[in-house]
């Protein structure tokens, strides 16, 4: 899989569906083309171990294995240039009351995070919405909530036609925005911030190479504090430095960093230990398949608005002709 060559474009500036690109995302460096570029496999063992780091369910008796393999399966939108178009279409949608209808207890875990939300009374950055708090809180603090998220996100990234089946696209657009938002506010603040953050995957041993480029395809949790990821036993242990993850303290108030699905990372660093493995990983740039899907999924639904007038004007020019014949 490369990295380059990759930058076709093409455009859709009709009234029903606004300007999207439809290029993938290329990282900010460029990569060697001798590296091998991968993904964490799409399997539900992996993303419920990696979405429950400080609540472990699995027993130090039972050990999986497995390599960093290419698994491009993942839905990493990241709504470049489209991001105000997107909100109206969801906002004006159906899109969240189907994403309350599909899930069980999801609607129980928006109204106590929204609650939550409003007992805190903070200010928001420039451009977020309560939509955005809330949307990380039901992340962050319903574990049920995000297993089921990320086992969605896992698979609907396989082509444009599983997307229409993805029942998350509310929370994806909202907590996508989100660390964005969060991320400028950072920056605008501080200048440019990157942040070295853990995450423990217990009784999971991940095998990597130094040099590969690799990308977790999920949201990621992670802690500031590597004691917090070191007390659980037997485990693979990442030491991550990230500058696109954003801090979502001031929101959730747990001090983490929210790393974003499509951020990329190079293996700089590999040690192996009776009780687990560690991985330092450099961020090293962006890479996602789609842009603005939902937009472009949505456009199908309806004619484009020059199609409209064009048909009109036949259909007038018909009755003109058949009338001018009586």
């Amino acid at each position: 899989m490369r990295l380059q060559g990759r930058n076709r474009s093409t455009f859709s500036t009709s009234k029903c569906c606004p300007l999207t690109s439809r290029s993938r995302t290329s990282p900010s460096t460029t990569a060697d083309p001798g590296r091998r570029i991968g993904l964490l496999r799409a399997q539900l063992l992996l993303l419920l171990l990696l979405s429950s780091q400080q609540k472990p369910t699995w027993s130090s008796q039972v050990e999986t294995k497995i390599d960093f393999d290419l698994a491009p399966d993942s839905f990493d939108d990241q709504y470049q240039g489209c991001s105000k178009q997107v909100m109206e279409e969801l906002n004006q949608g159906d899109y969240f009351t189907k994403e309350l209808e599909s899930h069980r207890n999801y609607s129980r875990a928006w109204h106590k995070a929204h609650l939550t939300w409003l007992n805190q009374a903070k200010a928001l950055p420039k451009n977020m919405t309560t939509a955005h708090a809330v949307a990380i809180l039901v992340y962050t603090l319903n574990n049920n909530v995000s297993s089921d998220f990320t086992k969605a996100m896992a698979s609907v990234g396989r082509s444009p036609q599983q997307y229409n089946s993805f029942s998350f696209k509310y929370l994806h657009y909202y907590l996508t925005s989100a660390t964005q938002l969060l991320r400028k506010e950072i920056i605008k603040k501080n200048g440019t911030l990157c942040y070295k953050v853990y995450h423990g995957a217990k009784d999971v041993h991940f095998k990597a190479h130094l040099g590969d480029i690799i990308r977790f395809g999920q949201f990621l949790s992670t802690s500031f504090l590597k004691e917090e990821v070191q007390k659980f036993g037997n485990q693979t242990v990442f030491s991550l430095f990230t500058c696109l993850g954003a801090p979502v303290e001031d929101i959730s108030l747990k001090k983490e960093i929210l790393i974003p699905p499509y951020e990329l990372f190079e293996v700089v660093n590999i040690s192996y230990h009776p009780r687990g493995n560690w991985l330092q990983l450099q961020s090293t740039g962006n890479l996602s398949t789609y842009n603005c899907q939902l937009l472009k999924a949505s456009s199908k639904k309806c004619i484009p608005a020059h199609l409209v007038t064009a048909s009109l004007s036949l259909l007038t020019s018909v009755i003109i002709f058949s009338k001018s014949r009586v």
